[in-house]
């Protein structure tokens, strides 16, 4: 994998636990995709049933809160406590607290279960921050039984081109926006593990804001800011500042919106571990 997507695990735990209360308020895209995500797992318990599901990278449990009564069992695993807690009480505020659900506050690259533990894993944008996508991979296809599939979003690497431009003009010394993978290093990634592509798919989501602010406290809030290896450890000048908001005013469209877009990967993966173990 690339060297600039090393992210500094304890500061994305810290930065998502913070964010967690505030998250769903500002969460208007991640629902979103959210959405369109939940289309392709409903489209894949149809076709196989998933009693056990674990939602990898849960956050506040959006997409488990649409598919807990529909499993057997649900395991939500988040790297940030706080984003725990408040999935607990989302889930006791929509009367579905007694669903068999087991909270689990790990690493996705060190999954907590047994091999052949679920069904289905499905994760809407969080493993972007995942380092090590091999090591991800693989312990995916531990968890799930064989034939079980893997279904997930995750920004791709045009995401916040516009962001990424202006700070380059503003600070080119470091980097102020989060890097994310190019699609086609994510299918030679799968190449290399025991899961198969099924579907795997880009769209693009145009976000837009009357103010450059208005975009940074969204991602502050969601808890997606810089939390790149390379970002600036001291607080940005304000001539920096100005230089950035110059330059993102190139981009306003011709109703004077700036916008945000977002290149939204799609992947359903099938588990043929045991193919694989079984050849050669």
């Amino acid at each position: 994998m690339r060297d600039d997507i090393a992210h500094d695990k304890h500061a994305i735990a810290k930065s998502f636990g913070n964010a967690a209360k505030s998250y769903d308020n500002v969460a208007g895209l991640q629902q979103r995709v959210g959405n369109v995500l939940l289309g392709f797992v409903r489209d894949s318990m149809s076709r196989e049933s998933a009693p056990k599901v674990l939602d990898l990278g849960c956050g506040t449990g959006y997409v488990m809160s649409q598919l807990v009564d529909d499993s057997e069992l649900m395991f939500a695993l988040d790297i940030a406590e706080g984003m725990l807690g408040v999935a607990k009480f989302g889930m006791s505020e929509n009367g579905k607290a007694n669903k068999s659900i087991h909270y689990i506050c790990a690493d996705a690259e060190a999954i907590p279960l047994k091999e052949n533990s679920v069904d289905l894993v499905v994760s809407n944008f969080a493993i972007q921050w995942c380092p090590d996508r091999q090591v991800l991979l693989e312990e995916i296809a531990r968890v799930l039984v064989p034939g079980g599939r893997f279904v997930f979003s995750m920004p791709g690497a045009d995401t916040l081109h516009e962001l990424k431009t202006s700070w380059q003009q503003a600070d080119p010394s470091h980097t102020h926006v989060n890097q994310f993978c190019e699609m086609d290093e994510l299918a030679t990634d799968v190449q290399h593990s025991p899961l198969q592509i099924e579907v795997l798919q880009s769209q693009v989501e145009i976000m837009r804001y009357n103010k450059l602010q208005e975009l940074t406290h969204e991602l502050k809030a969601l808890g997606a800011h810089n939390v790149t290896d390379g970002r600036a450890r001291q607080l940005t000048g304000k001539n920096t500042l100005k230089r950035l908001v110059s330059a993102y005013d190139e981009f306003r469209d011709i109703e004077g919106m700036l916008p945000a877009t977002w290149n939204v990967i799609y992947g359903v993966f099938v588990n043929q571990k045991n193919t694989v173990e079984g050849s050669g």
